[in-house]
């Protein structure tokens, strides 16, 4: 059954020779194929993309986690290489020997706190012996 407005007499008719046809269906197959790569290769750009963009992100994480670390580190040496005052101190004091009040000791001792060491001198009196002077060298261990 075929319809009269569209009859295929109407239509026009293209002669190719074999040459012609088979660089058309190339062409065609060509064409085809290009479409293809570039649908798959706009693919792959964005995946790309997406991907740089992913890594973009992890880095300024990881950068801004790096520059809060480092900020920390150099506090912390800050605290710890702070260079503390000299301090000077001074004592009165009784020592008595073997936990009994007689012969107690009166001493006055004076000293200088360098970090771990500390420098100073002791002077006692007792009564009923002379008095004396000595110098204290201490270390710190803990």
């Amino acid at each position: 059954m075929s319809f009269k407005s569209f009859s295929q007499t109407d239509t026009p008719k293209v002669t190719l020779t074999e040459q012609q046809a088979r660089q058309v269906i190339k062409d065609i197959v060509r064409y085809d194929a290009l479409k293809l790569l570039y649908t798959e290769l706009e693919q792959r750009v964005e995946l790309l993309t997406k991907k740089n963009n992913l890594l973009e992100t992890r880095l300024l994480a990881k950068d801004s986690i790096i520059k809060i670390q480092e900020e920390y580190i150099s506090v912390q040496d800050d605290i710890i290489n702070a260079k503390q005052p000299i301090r000077f101190n001074g004592f009165l004091g009784v020592q008595t020997f073997q936990a009994s009040l007689m012969d107690p000791l009166l001493y006055l001792q004076t000293e200088v706190e360098l970090k771990k060491l500390t420098v100073g001198a002791r002077v006692w009196v007792q009564p009923n012996n002379p008095g004396g002077y000595g110098f204290v060298v201490e270390y710190k261990i803990f």
